[in-house]
């Protein structure tokens, strides 16, 4: 019992206790960083429309484009030729240099937040983007 009131006793079961805990948190193992823009000159530019049928045709963006459906419905399709339908209230985050395409029939009215370069376009079509390749999803 004598041993318990040591403080060595004390100072080496602090000890397995923070290892023990530290070992029970999992760290997370970054295996890559790419950093694609670092730019002091951003153009931040919020657009809302209404449509009344809607095809963007395929195109890329080389910053983000961040779309907000206020009514009607919207397919967008990118990363896969599936395409994912977002209705009102939904968001979608377009992921920059990959081509997407939004298709809505009948009434669409949407917000898109763009944030690129200061010299970038907003949309590139993808024909001008891909140097004359066809469509991901023909």
């Amino acid at each position: 019992m004598r041993l318990l009131r040591t403080k060595s006793f004390l100072v080496l079961l602090t000890a397995v206790i923070t290892a023990g805990v530290t070992a029970a948190v999992a760290v997370p193992a970054v295996l890559s960083t790419q950093i694609i823009t670092d730019t002091n000159s951003v153009h931040f530019q919020v657009v809302r429309r209404t449509a009344d049928g809607f095809d963007s045709g395929w195109h890329v963006h080389p910053g983000l484009a961040i779309v907000q459906v206020q009514g009607g419905s919207v397919a967008i399709t990118q990363g896969s030729c599936t395409a994912k339908t977002l209705g009102p209230g939904d968001t979608y985050v377009e992921v920059p240099h990959v081509p997407v395409r939004a298709v809505a029939t009948g009434y669409f009215a949407w917000t898109t937040t763009f944030i690129v370069g200061a010299s970038d376009q907003l949309q590139v079509p993808w024909s001008s983007y891909s140097g004359g390749l066809p469509n991901p999803c023909p």
